[in-house]
């Protein structure tokens, strides 16, 4: 019992001293880290495309898909039918930023079954394929 007991409290204030840290660490730091007030959100998105490949078709839909995504201001890495979207200069993504793209995807001829995920921490996950 008493083990149980000693285990217990070893593993409370390990908790407790890993939350003490946390908010210990400087602002400076959790800037560089990207913690707390720093933190910056961006969501994934999967669609499947309609199209031949390397056709004008294709071309032309993901020129208006760039063009939609530099008008919110917004970058993406990934392929051509899986990729993250973010903000760059550490500006995080918003709902909104995901139903305008969600919506925009959707109503494409082009595109069927869109996915777009929820926001997740950019930096430190969680993500998608964890």
């Amino acid at each position: 019992m008493l083990l149980k007991h000693v285990r217990w409290q070893r593993n409370n204030c390990s908790r407790l001293a890993e939350n003490l840290i946390i908010q210990a660490i400087r602002k400076r730091l959790r800037k560089k880290l990207r913690l707390r007030e720093f933190q910056e959100m961006g969501f994934h998105v999967d669609f499947k495309v309609d199209i031949p490949a390397n056709s004008e078709v294709e071309d032309a839909f993901f020129d208006k898909l760039f063009d939609f995504v530099d008008e919110r201001e917004l970058s993406i890495g990934g392929n051509m039918s899986n990729f993250y979207v973010s903000r760059g200069e550490r500006n995080s993504t918003t709902d909104a930023d995901r139903e305008a793209l969600s919506h925009w995807l959707q109503q494409q001829p082009e595109v069927s079954a869109v996915r777009v995920w929820p926001l997740d921490d950019t930096w430190h996950g969680p993500f998608k394929w964890l």
